[in-house]
């Protein structure tokens, strides 16, 4: 009896300082592919940030998703390789136009 406080104690704070937090990324991770749309902004697993553009569900295969990284350039990736999403498609910020700054020369003095 007098060792199984202890035990007790060591099993407990195995389960709080190691298992829970691992449990709870592994909950927020599932929650996030389940939830995972196009147009959500992603970070794979190799640290590429990128727009998920397509999401393919094939019957014989692996789910497969589409991410544009850069204008013009689509990674195929698993729902494995995506580590988190960074930002949901409807927290996506409205497109804003692009302003341009014209460079003037003020050395001129007349």
């Amino acid at each position: 009896m007098e060792l199984f406080l202890p035990l007790l104690f060591v099993v407990v704070a195995f389960y709080l300082i190691l298992l829970r937090p691992v449990l709870n990324q592994q909950r927020r991770r599932r929650r996030d592919l389940s939830g995972l749309e196009v147009g959500d902004e992603v970070l794979t697993s190799g640290g590429f940030y990128g727009l998920v553009r397509a999401i393919r569900t094939q019957e014989d295969g692996p789910q497969e998703i589409l991410i544009e990284v850069a204008p013009g350039v689509q990674l195929r990736a698993t729902p494995d390789a995506i580590q988190t999403v960074t930002r949901p498609a409807s927290a996506a910020p409205e497109a804003t136009p692009e302003v341009t700054v014209e460079a003037t020369d003020e050395t001129d003095p007349t």
